[in-house]
């Protein structure tokens, strides 16, 4: 009996997936390297190991060679990486991105894989676009602008920043600054306040009434050629005088769910410990500029959430936790 076309179609995909799913492995392991990694540390890894026989660089350049392909830049020599690496750190999509998706999964030769994939789109697309329609319009179209003309943006120029509303003195005045990065999940922008001699800073989106581009690039004694911009895992721009804070957070499964909800791209980086009587087996391991962006999920679940070795987020968290969370509180219930 003669195989149909669609049978030979499967056939054909189910085949192709193994090194599909190598080159992802590779290009994921790639992203999340802090430093360009030697090739026989890739050789190890996605080469066959120390034991196989078969030529090993080679099979990890044909990876690479499909990344290239797929439209990934590469550094190459010594050492591999990807290129502008944070151009892909952003994982959430956008409603025009899920719809695109959706559309794309239809060449999916498997049925059923099309199917579950086009309904996982169409949810995301849901999302996306209630959250779109939320967000005000001139909101979201100040984000989009910070992605694309700071986070995107290849040279660094001067910025106007309109009429911004200091939470210090109160003044609102005309800020000139040189933007280095926009925090998308804290809706902040992080640059050098050029009024304030040079002066690394935060500014917060919702205090400006909009965003001017200058002519005029980064005065050459910013030295921003030199600059290694570096963040924590919540997007918070890393201080060279700054301490991080050591976090080894422990959770129970309630905990583990709750945090996949909340910060889902952090997910990679939990571990579930090989011990069966522990009622908290889910660890991951963090260093952080500030406690914020987990104290209210941490307050929300301290029953179900243990630190391990970590005096110095625990402090600043009970600083945070003292000078903020009990004073607001206090104020909204009375109120």
């Amino acid at each position: 009996m003669e195989e149909s076309q669609e049978d030979k179609t499967k056939k054909k995909f189910v085949k192709a997936q193994p090194t599909k799913e190598n080159v992802l492995k590779l290009l994921v392991y790639l992203l999340e390297a802090e430093k360009p990694v030697k090739m026989v540390s890739l050789e190890r890894l996605f080469g066959g190991g120390f034991e196989s026989e078969k030529d090993k660089s080679r099979t990890v350049f044909r990876y690479l060679k499909v990344l290239e392909d797929w439209g990934f830049e590469l550094i190459r020599g010594d050492h591999y990486s990807i290129k502008k690496k944070a151009n892909y750190r952003e994982i959430q999509l956008s409603s025009s991105e899920a719809q695109a998706l959706y559309f794309s999964a239809q060449e999916i030769p498997n049925s059923e894989l099309r199917s579950t994939t086009q309904e996982k789109l169409l949810r995301i697309y849901h999302e996306s676009r209630s959250k779109e329609e939320l967000i005000d319009k001139r909101s979201l179209a100040l984000i989009e602008w910070c992605e694309k003309h700071i986070n995107k943006a290849k040279v660094k120029f001067q910025m106007i920043l309109k009429n911004y509303t200091s939470i210090n003195s109160g003044k609102i005045k005309d800020r000139l600054v040189v933007p280095l990065v926009f925090n998308n999940e804290a809706v902040e922008i992080y640059a050098y306040d050029l009024h304030d001699n040079g002066a690394l800073k935060v500014f917060k989106l919702d205090r400006m009434d909009g965003i001017e581009k200058l002519k005029e690039k980064a005065p050459k004694e910013l030295n921003l050629g030199k600059l290694e911009i570096k963040r924590d895992p919540f997007g918070y721009l890393i201080h060279p005088d700054k301490q991080l804070l050591k976090l080894d957070l422990r959770m129970d499964l309630k905990a583990f769910v709750l945090f996949s909800l909340h910060f889902s791209k952090l997910v990679p980086m939990i571990e579930r410990l090989d011990e069966p009587e522990n009622k908290m087996p889910y660890r991951i391991e963090l260093e952080l500029l500030r406690v914020e962006a987990l104290a209210g999920w941490m307050i929300g679940l301290i029953n179900h959430i243990e630190f391990v070795d970590s005096s110095e987020f625990k402090a600043a968290l009970k600083t945070h936790f003292d000078d903020h969370i009990i004073k607001e509180l206090q104020t909204k219930l009375n109120s």
